[in-house]
């Protein structure tokens, strides 16, 4: 009996070793948000120039004060060393985050050689300024995911770039768009607009946006704008990641924008379908050691002119 159930052991262990295996998978999260400015659009994290303080209830004053353009990569999984990279064939890429040497970057891609693993970070480096984007880092960092380092001493929670396409022709709607093609027409949309007597929000289509159909707008309440932005993760990123970008975003998304020319009737917000996502830029991730698949979800906000 012994002799039988030595191999059986053996190779149910081996079973639950490849199932193990199978089911180890790197997850890449990522978010941004593309803005237009002076008829350029980037895809950013917040544009523009910060307003008066805000008189909304439950928006918090401080969020725009130093404003940064940058989509942030976040990485879940099993831990691992291998290389990171963004490519672009539309527009240039720019102010990463950690600088690599000039061999792994130039205008349209950067690669990043990091480790990532579950240790947690005691201490971060203090960059005196140095970093593009310092100021926001303590947002991004309130997410669990991997931790990422380098031999350098490097560590933090996150990867970022910011990146210019120079076109986006191959959007659902942008502004002045006429027309949707059909698979577009029931994208989920928000259009935040400020008119005589307040600041008003919708929760709606691209259709309804483009073919002028009747859109209801509601009294402008921060916390319906977040679930909609929640509603929209699901199955692409986590709550605390979304969480990371509103609190970037908010200020921006309920005032600072009325601020500029190109949006001074109204806003519009809709999730890039996925399929549309490495029009803008591509996300590959190679691991040294095992082989494990990799899964990216991108979560790329448009905040486009109505």
């Amino acid at each position: 009996m012994k002799n039988v159930l030595l191999p059986l052991l053996i190779l149910t262990a081996l079973a639950c070793s490849d199932t193990e295996y199978e089911l180890a998978h790197i997850q890449v999260h990522e978010w941004g948000v593309l803005t237009w400015s002076g008829g350029t659009a980037v895809l950013s994290s917040v544009p523009g120039t910060p307003a008066p303080e805000s008189e909304i209830p439950g928006l918090p004053s401080n969020h725009g004060e130093m404003l940064l353009r940058a989509p942030v990569l976040y990485f879940h999984g099993p831990a691992f060393s291998g290389t990171v990279s963004v490519k672009t064939n539309n527009g240039s890429i720019f102010d990463i985050y950690p600088s690599v040497p000039d061999a792994d970057r130039d205008h349209n891609h950067c690669t990043w050689r990091v480790d990532f693993s579950h240790s947690e970070i005691d201490e971060y480096r203090d960059f005196h300024g140095m970093a593009p984007g310092e100021w926001n880092y303590d947002l991004w960092r309130d997410v669990y995911a991997l931790s990422i380092s380098r031999a350098d001493d490097w560590n933090d929670k996150f990867l970022y770039y910011e990146t210019a396409p120079e076109t986006t022709d191959f959007l659902p709607y942008r502004p002045g768009a006429e027309s949707l093609r059909d698979e577009y027409t029931n994208v989920k949309a928000l259009v935040i607009r400020r008119l005589s007597d307040g600041i008003y929000y919708s929760h709606c289509t691209l259709r309804d946006v483009v073919y002028g159909e009747d859109i209801e707008y509601l009294d402008m309440v921060p916390d319906d704008i977040l679930g909609v932005l929640y509603s929209w993760s699901l199955d692409v990123i986590n709550i605390d990641e979304v969480d990371a970008l509103w609190n970037t975003w908010s200020a921006w998304v309920l005032r600072d924008h009325m601020n500029e020319s190109a949006y001074s009737n109204g806003l519009v917000m809709y999730m890039i379908p996925a399929e549309l996502t490495e029009k803008l830029s591509t996300i590959s991730v190679v691991p040294n050691g095992p082989e494990y698949p990799v899964d990216i979800s991108r979560y790329l906000i448009v905040a486009t002119p109505l």
